[in-house]
């Protein structure tokens, strides 16, 4: 699956995991999160676009940025958790 894959099945489906195939650390995963309305400290409100998110072996989760080869090149995106076997 490519990056463009993952993002249409992600926004279809919120509660999707996907793990490269090249990973070898078990237990990483992004995730494609919906949009939704924050608050600012002014009291205004925004829309929060989708972001995805990425979860590492630390199990600290932050904002993913794939590499340009993640989001260009790369058809090895599945259905998953890093270390285990795609769905």
């Amino acid at each position: 699956m490519t990056w463009s894959d993952l993002l249409r099945r992600g926004t279809a489906d919120p509660t999707l995991t996907f793990a490269r195939a090249k990973w070898t650390q078990a237990g990483k995963f992004v995730w494609v999160q919906p949009r939704a309305t924050v608050t600012a400290p002014t009291g205004g409100q925004y829309p929060l676009c989708a972001t995805v998110y990425f979860k590492d072996v630390d199990d600290v989760v932050k904002p993913y940025f794939p590499s340009m080869d993640g989001m260009t090149e790369a058809d090895d995106w599945y259905v998953g958790v890093s270390g285990r076997p795609p769905e």
